[in-house]
């Protein structure tokens, strides 16, 4: 086996662990999916028909930024235009989770914002929310998606779900989680009364300490405990 052929089974193997672990979490469901860029043209994506909670390596196809197969004989995600024009985008992103999160969607489907109210919460920055539930299956439908996250690690999609990306599928994984963490404390809170938000200088001081690839790992490796 090639080095490449070495790195990209590798990269395969990385994709279904997080797959596997956001529906674990309950942060996808029957049709949650994610990718890792395979490279300038193409991605490896959970085909649209694959079970979540069993993936495999065999259900990781490729396919180019039209769609077309590159590797595997699976159908990709009807949503696969958010991962291409994601990748289309922005050079910058290696790894695309397009989740269903119960909280974060919870906020969605009542118009309340997005806050930070927990501190690793704050990385995802002020979230931008792509205002239509529709699925995300045309090429127009993912260069909207493209423009309303812009430059940031997140967008929301009213009443529908949410994306992240991440230089790599780590990054894009853990600020996944981070983001339901925070949109399930801020819910909960609001049972009660106003959450607390962190201020200006409480938020430079969390993106400081807490955008860490170290930190990140360490998340990774909790939820994969789980899957043990």
């Amino acid at each position: 086996m090639g080095t490449m052929e070495a790195t990209r089974d590798a990269l395969k193997r990385q994709l279904v662990d997080a797959i596997r672990m956001l529906e674990r979490a309950g942060i996808i469901n029957h049709s949650g999916h994610c990718s890792a860029r395979r490279d300038a043209g193409s991605f490896y994506v959970n085909s649209g028909a694959s079970v979540r909670a069993a993936l495999t390596v065999d259900d990781i196809v490729a396919v180019d930024l039209d769609g077309h197969l590159v590797e595997g004989s699976a159908a990709p995600p009807l949503e696969y235009h958010i991962h291409a024009e994601l990748y289309r985008a922005r050079p910058d992103v290696n790894a695309v989770m397009h989740t269903h999160p119960q909280w974060s969607t919870f906020l969605t489907m009542t118009g309340v914002a997005f806050k930070p109210v927990y501190a690793q919460g704050v990385l995802l920055g002020d979230i931008p929310l792509m205002d239509s539930p529709l699925s995300i299956n045309t090429k127009p439908m993912g260069e909207k998606l493209a423009a309303t996250l812009a430059g940031g690690p997140a967008a929301l999609l009213k009443a529908h779900g949410a994306v992240t990306v991440g230089a790599d599928v780590v990054e894009a994984f853990v600020l996944a989680a981070y983001l339901e963490e925070n949109a399930y404390r801020q819910y909960m809170a609001m049972q009660i009364g106003d959450p607390y938000v962190f201020s200006e200088a409480e938020q430079r001081a969390c993106r400081e300490k807490l955008w860490s690839a170290n930190l990140f790992k360490k998340t990774w490796d909790h939820y994969y405990s789980k899957l043990r």
